[in-house]
């Protein structure tokens, strides 16, 4: 069986091309930054549909808020009518539309407010609810402080890991290589 020495040289080249494309390509999967940058990213477009299907899209709000104001001037021509109708203008719009529900709630308990003014025990009980307010906002912090300083150390321990990890698989490539090469010189002498 005759060996040509440039046929074996091609195919070793070869070799090498595809192992090193091959480590290239694993570096890349397996490299921290970009697992994170993956996540992140992913995160972030999960995150993104959630608010959009839950609250419609910027430009979809902005259209049902002009023709909610469109609708409300009309109905203002006649209190009497737009009271009687209310109940059912208020459970169409809520419809599937969290962010149309709370912008009506919220004209409709302003303009309720406006007309009347605030008793003694609301303006107290504000008050209670503006110190509760700020002591659960020092609360929420402090665990925020806590879920992170929590979540710091199996982070690092996990990129750490992926890193052994990468490494290890880089050297079984490098020691591969390094054998098929001299297996295949052996070959070729």
């Amino acid at each position: 069986m005759s060996t040509d020495p440039d046929r074996l040289r091609e195919e070793i080249e070869g070799t090498q091309r595809n192992l090193g494309s091959d480590v290239d390509a694993l570096a890349e999967k397996v490299t921290p930054g970009r697992i994170v940058h993956r996540r992140v990213h992913r995160a972030r477009g999960l995150a993104q549909n959630l608010k959009e299907r839950v609250m419609g899209s910027a430009s979809t709000g902005a259209q049902m808020v002009t023709d909610r104001m469109h609708e409300a001037s009309d109905a203002a021509s006649s209190v009497t009518d737009q009271a009687q109708e209310a109940p059912r203008t208020v459970r169409r719009q809520m419809e599937g539309n969290p962010l149309a529900a709370g912008l009506i709630a919220f004209g409709a308990g302003w303009l309720v407010s406006s007309l009347f003014p605030a008793s003694r025990p609301e303006r107290e009980l504000a008050g209670q609810v503006k110190e509760q307010a700020q002591g659960m906002a020092g609360q929420l912090g402090s665990v925020a402080r806590d879920v992170t300083e929590n979540l710091r150390e199996p982070a690092q321990d996990a990129v750490q890991s992926v890193r052994s990890t990468a490494s290890d698989a880089a050297a079984t490539v490098a020691d591969e290589t390094k054998s098929a090469a001299q297996d295949v010189r052996q070959t070729a002498r």
